[in-house]
């Protein structure tokens, strides 16, 4: 597979830009905030903190 085949690129750069926009539209929707909340409780209950 050579990466500088126009259709690998096409197919990568459409790849990246798919994954730029999902990024933004979490981030309008407020879900790092729902990360955090889940991931710092999920860490309370480990160390037994809840």
């Amino acid at each position: 597979m050579n990466p500088n085949n126009p259709k690998i690129r096409w197919i990568t750069a459409a790849v990246f830009l798919a994954g730029i926009i999902m990024i933004g539209i979490g981030i309008t929707r407020g879900e790092p905030l729902t990360v955090l909340t889940k991931a710092t409780s999920i860490c309370m209950q480990c160390i037994g903190i809840d």
